[in-house]
C-alpha cells in the first residue's frame, strides 16, 4: 500500500532536501504563466455558461489567487469582492527556519486583518498543507494535523499523530490517517470532531489505496485507488468515477461536487521559453464536474483555441465556490511562433 500516487517521491515524507525539492518542483507548475484565466458558472452543475477573461494567470496577488470566485477584471483596482462570497485570504511567510513574520487572515469581505505568529504552518509537499473547516483552520503543524479558530485565537490543538487529514463531509469534522505498520502496510482512518470530543471508530481504507486522500463527500471517501478516484464507504467496494484520472489531475471538490480532468497529457513548455524553460504541466481535454449525490456528471470541453484545462491537483486550491454554484479553472493558450 502506498502513500503517495506515481510520480512522487518515495522517501518525500522522510528526506528532508528531497521534499523541498519536489515541493518546488510542483510550485513550479502550479504557476506556470502559459494560460488564460477562465471562470466556469454552475447552475447546481443543471446548467452552465463559461467566460474567459483575457489576461494570463500569475502568481496570487493580496487579494487573489488562482482559487477566487471572482472574475478577473482589467481595471486597476478591483471591484469589492461580494459579502455572500463568504472569501478570506490566509497568508504565512515562505522560507524555513526563523526567517519571516506573522501568519495574517484576511478576510476579504469584511476587510478585518489579523495578525499572529500562530500558527506554524508546516514545510512540505502535504495535500492538504492547511484547509478552512468550519470557523476552524486545520494545517500540518510540526508533522501533526492541528487546528486553531480561524481568528487566530486561542491556543493550537493537535488533533492526531498524523499530517494526512482531509476535510469530512460532517461539518465540523476531519477525517485523519495514519499507516498501522510501515509504508506498505495498511491505512488507518478515522474522524475528529474540531470542537473536541472523542474520535469515531477506526476503519481501514481498502486494499490498495494510498494517501493523500481527497475529502469526505456526502457519498462517501474520495480516495485514490490504482484504477483511479473512487468514493469509498466502509464495509463497501469502492465505486471508481467515470473517466477517472490521477490524484493530480483533480482540480477541486466538495461535499456535493467533484472537479477533475478527463484526456489529460503531459506538456512542456519549449527550451526557448523567456519563462520556466523546459517545466512540465498537465493539459486536460476536458473538465468533469461529478455530482456524487444525484451521479449526474456534466463535461466541460476545453476552451476553443487552448490546449487545454490546466489541473492543480486536489487540496492545493479552493476552485469550487462555497455554494458549489462557480468553479475558476484555467486554460493553457498554445505557444505562439516566434521569427
Amino acid at each position: 500500500m502506498r502513500i503517495a500516487p506515481p510520480g512522487w517521491l518515495p522517501d518525500a515524507w522522510t528526506a528532508p532536501e528531497a521534499l523541498i525539492k519536489e515541493a518546488r518542483r510542483r510550485q513550479r507548475r502550479r504557476w506556470l504563466a502559459v494560460g488564460v484565466a477562465v471562470a466556469v458558472v454552475l447552475a447546481g452543475v443543471a446548467g452552465v455558461a463559461a467566460g474567459v477573461a483575457g489576461h494570463r494567470p500569475g502568481r496570487p496577488g493580496p487579494r487573489g489567487h488562482p482559487g477566487s470566485q471572482v472574475a478577473v477584471r482589467q481595471a486597476a483596482e478591483p471591484a469589492p469582492i461580494p459579502r455572500s462570497i463568504g472569501t478570506t485570504l490566509l497568508m504565512w511567510p515562505a522560507g524555513l527556519g526563523q526567517c519571516c513574520g506573522p501568519v495574517a487572515v484576511d478576510n476579504l469581505s469584511t476587510g478585518r486583518l489579523v495578525q499572529s505568529q500562530r500558527p506554524a504552518i508546516g514545510a512540505g509537499d502535504f495535500q492538504p498543507l492547511l484547509v478552512p473547516v468550519g470557523r476552524w483552520l486545520v494545517y500540518v503543524g510540526d508533522g501533526v494535523a492541528t487546528a486553531i479558530a480561524d481568528d487566530l485565537t486561542g491556543r493550537p490543538r493537535v488533533l492526531g499523530p498524523t499530517p494526512f487529514f482531509v476535510p469530512a463531509a460532517a461539518p465540523g469534522r476531519v477525517w485523519l490517517f495514519q499507516l498501522q505498520q510501515d509504508t506498505q502496510g495498511p491505512i488507518r482512518a478515522w474522524t475528529m470532531a474540531l470542537s473536541g470530543g472523542p474520535p469515531s471508530r477506526s476503519v481501514t481504507l481498502p486494499a490498495g489505496a494510498y494517501l493523500p486522500a481527497v475529502r469526505g463527500t456526502d457519498a462517501g471517501l474520495l480516495v485514490q485507488v490504482p484504477q483511479g478516484l473512487a468514493l469509498w464507504n466502509p464495509g463497501s467496494v469502492p465505486r471508481i468515477l467515470p473517466s477517472s484520472p490521477d490524484f493530480a489531475d483533480g482540480f477541486d471538490a466538495t461535499s456535493r461536487l467533484v472537479a477533475y480532468g478527463a484526456g489529460c497529457t503531459s506538456q512542456t513548455i519549449p527550451p526557448d521559453a523567456p519563462q520556466e524553460p523546459g517545466a512540465g504541466y498537465d493539459t486536460c481535454r476536458s473538465l468533469q464536474v461529478l455530482d456524487v449525490v444525484t451521479g449526474k456528471l456534466i463535461s466541460f470541453p476545453a476552451p476553443p483555441g487552448t490546449a487545454g484545462w490546466v489541473p492543480n491537483g486536489f487540496n492545493l486550491v479552493s476552485a469550487i465556490s462555497h455554494d458549489d454554484q462557480m468553479i475558476a479553472a484555467y486554460a493553457a493558450t498554445r505557444p505562439q511562433k516566434t521569427d
